[in-house]
């Protein structure tokens, strides 16, 4: 007697079952998955389903005002998304947690406009949008616009937003902290807000050094936002948002009170290589996955990176130490966001490097004229011996967006 196997329906899997399944893939793994069928779709886009551990896509320049690209370093592979149509004449300023930050590209279009200063949160996996305070709110923007008016043509918000940095990929519990510079030759700002609301909150330090010099933030797992700059040692603050500040039912209770601390950066003590020494140099923020503050110092001589230093905070004396091995962390650097992998998590990936996606924007003299110069470079650093691979390098064209790491959320 013929015996047939009975035909499985995939469609008829316990959910437990699935949802097992699905907390073991990434974020691109689940978009593909969500097409086989309805069933599948509704499994794979919950969201309080864990997604395995993903390494952060690269964002490349514009194709055009309609979509952006990524390129994802995993598989090797370039991806476009969609811009919804409000920001299609936005230019991304920042990522951080799963999400953009998009800024008006141009202060106006043309002279009877007014200025444009709007900024957005945006998912470009799920399409989530959330608007952010008016740059206006904002009291040096004034100053940033008549700066602006005196060079002309060409100028745009994306000079103004430095840094944009989120405590939580939770939209409804995250605060969003920025950094504004309105000049070169003023200081820059920080700020605070949360989505949807009308204004951002500044912070108005009141550290000894009166010359005090903003260097990088981030939020670390604790939600303490991180400041690091020229002062003498650890200040710890708590900075209240504004009552109106809250809306939309938020979770946060309104005149809520963020921590904030001031760590000074005190790199400048290390000494380095005669070489080294010679060099332009950056600093960046990062925590790594077991929740250390790192410094990175990047030497370059303005278009090509050299060299990286790295240093480890001691949290209560706020102390930096050199490291020299990270054994199988992964930093992702930018000056528009940094984060941090464990290389346990990815076979093709190797341990105790940097991986650098810069961009800079300089002058040089040549043949007795002012030029301006526009650098695209980035690559791996291998802490082990030192040595840099390069993956990519262009100088030339203006830069209508900055290429900086960004990991994809549902």
């Amino acid at each position: 007697m013929d015996y047939k196997v009975p035909k499985k329906n995939w469609d008829e899997l316990p959910s437990e079952i699935m949802e097992v399944i699905v907390e073991r893939l990434s974020v691109p793994d689940r978009i593909r998955m969500s097409p086989v069928s309805k069933y599948w779709g509704a499994i794979s886009s919950q969201k309080h389903i864990p997604t395995a551990p993903q390494i952060p896509w690269r964002i490349l320049l514009y194709s055009g005002i309609t979509d952006l690209r990524f390129f994802d370093m995993s598989v090797r592979k370039h991806i476009t998304l969609n811009l919804p149509k409000r920001l299609q004449r936005t230019v991304c300023c920042g990522s951080s947690k799963g999400w953009l930050a998009m800024v008006d590209l141009l202060l106006r279009s043309s002279k009877p406009k007014p200025y444009q200063s709007d900024m957005f949160l945006f998912n470009p996996v799920s399409g989530e949008m959330h608007k952010l305070p008016s740059l206006s709110t904002i009291p040096c923007y004034q100053e940033f616009i008549k700066e602006a008016e005196k060079r002309g043509k060409g100028s745009t918000n994306m000079s103004f937003v430095q840094r944009i940095e989120l405590s939580s990929a939770k939209v409804s519990e995250c605060i969003v902290a920025g950094a504004f510079k309105p000049s070169n030759t003023t200081s820059t700002i920080v700020a605070i807000c949360k989505p949807r609301s009308w204004r951002w909150t500044i912070f108005d330090s009141k550290s000894e050094d009166e010359n005090f010099r903003f260097i990088d933030f981030l939020f670390n797992k604790s939600q303490v936002l991180h400041v690091m700059g020229t002062a003498k040692h650890i200040e710890n603050y708590n900075l209240k948002l504004a009552a109106e500040n809250y809306s939309y039912n938020l979770n946060l209770a309104a005149g809520c009170e963020v921590k904030l601390k001031i760590i000074p950066c005190a790199h400048r003590r290390f000494e380095v290589g005669t070489e080294l020494e010679k060099l332009y140099y950056e600093l960046y923020l990062v925590e790594s996955t077991s929740n250390e503050i790192l410094l990175i110092k990047k030497f370059h001589d303005r278009s090509v990176t050299k060299s990286f230093y790295l240093f480890k905070m001691d949290s209560r004396t706020g102390l930096w130490r050199r490291l020299y091995n990270i054994d199988d962390q992964v930093l992702f650097i930018s000056s528009r966001g940094s984060e941090s992998v464990s290389a346990k998590d990815f076979a093709r990936f190797k341990g105790n490097c940097i991986h650098f996606a810069e961009d800079a924007e300089y002058r040089r003299v040549i043949e007795k004229q002012w030029f301006e110069i526009f650098s695209r470079d980035s690559g791996v650093f291998y802490l082990e011996d030192g040595r840099i691979e390069k993956s990519l390098h262009s100088a030339g064209s203006p830069l209508i967006s900055s290429v900086r790491w960004f990991t994809p959320i549902l």
